[in-house]
């Protein structure tokens, strides 16, 4: 391995531990690879798999024509016709089934821009998610940037952990430190594995406990909870904690879905809980009232804000919402 391509692959590595955003840690390794890659204009873009749209994460030099042409809806069909959708070497433009002006990336967006030459590739994770793309594009052919597609390739993994946001949201779901179960919540509502964390059935597909997380997201960074009753567990209750991690611009991960260890309900009932979170849900009085018959609701309400040592049924509420200390009606079936 020469020094060059030694020192780079150390840049990478310390750059893709950076704790800092996707973003950040892309235009740094644009900026790493430009002390040893010629190349006119660069551009790391993340993929969305569920809306198939790319989204520029760091550029270098003119990247309009990229720009404009991935906002096209048959991009990502020209990209999966030329394999790019799929692990494979970096391709390069002299390597393309047809001449330049023929593929509709180069010929409408890439020639006219003045462009020559250019190699691109696709980043995967280790578990084989396709995170993005990263294009280096020459506009003198003697600059010869594809002649450094074999050290980029041998370079991917790191610049895949750059991309990925999986690690690090594992990393915060190890702090909790009770977790017995997670995954990762899409956009579109579809779970992913959690690394580090075993399956649990309250989040397996068929599952309502994932849309009924997806429905306590309020902003990127904010983290809610909510009681679920599960019937392997005895008959217990656990408690499920959302953490929002929406971050725009990047990718279609949504949020972090943990099922924690039984909690102690201080005292509560099962029948309480679901009357808090039917009252947290906006039910009115009179359908609470048909829907657990019995006490008045008033009385009831003042009965459970003395045993959780709330100055009132208001603050019960206010204590059950801050806490996570409900069950959600579309939990209550699942024991």
């Amino acid at each position: 391995m020469r020094a060059p391509e030694r020192s780079l692959r150390a840049d990478l590595a310390e750059i893709a531990a950076l704790p800092v955003s996707v973003e950040q840690r892309a235009q740094d390794v644009l900026e790493a690879f430009r002390r040893v890659v010629p190349y006119a204009a660069a551009w790391i873009g993340v993929r969305d798999p569920e809306t198939r749209q790319h989204r520029p994460v760091a550029t270098q030099g003119d990247t309009e024509p990229l720009a404009r042409y991935f906002t096209l809806p048959e991009a990502d069909d020209e990209l999966e016709q030329l394999g790019l959708n799929r692990l494979r070497p970096p391709m390069c433009a002299s390597d393309l089934p047809a001449p330049l002006a023929e593929i509709h990336a180069w010929g409408e967006y890439l020639l006219p821009a003045g462009f020559r030459d250019g190699f691109a590739m696709g980043l995967f994770s280790a578990d084989g998610r396709h995170l993005g793309f990263i294009s280096l594009l020459t506009d003198d052919p003697a600059e010869r940037t594809t002649a450094y597609s074999g050290i980029v390739e041998t370079l991917r993994p790191l610049l895949a952990q750059a991309l990925d946001r999986m690690p690090s949201l594992a990393a915060v779901a190890r702090l909790t430190g009770d977790a017995v179960g997670g995954v990762v919540l899409t956009r579109a509502g579809a779970t992913l594995p959690l690394p580090g964390l075993p399956d649990h059935p309250l989040l397996a597909p068929g599952s309502v406990v994932p849309a009924v997380a997806s429905e306590h997201l309020t902003g990127p960074g904010a983290h809610a909870s909510f009681l679920c009753p599960f019937a392997g567990a005895a008959g217990e209750l656990v408690r499920i904690t959302v953490l929002d991690c929406r971050d725009q611009p990047p990718d279609h991960l949504s949020a972090v879905v943990l099922v924690r260890r039984r909690v102690d309900p201080r005292g509560l009932q099962l029948a309480d809980l679901q009357v808090l979170g039917a009252l947290l849900h906006g039910w009115r009085v009179e359908q609470v009232a048909t829907a657990f018959p019995g006490p008045p609701l008033a009385a009831r309400l003042h009965r459970m804000a003395a045993q959780v040592q709330a100055r009132s049924p208001g603050h019960l509420l206010l204590h059950a919402a801050r806490e996570g200390c409900y069950v959600p009606p579309a939990l209550w079936r699942t024991s």
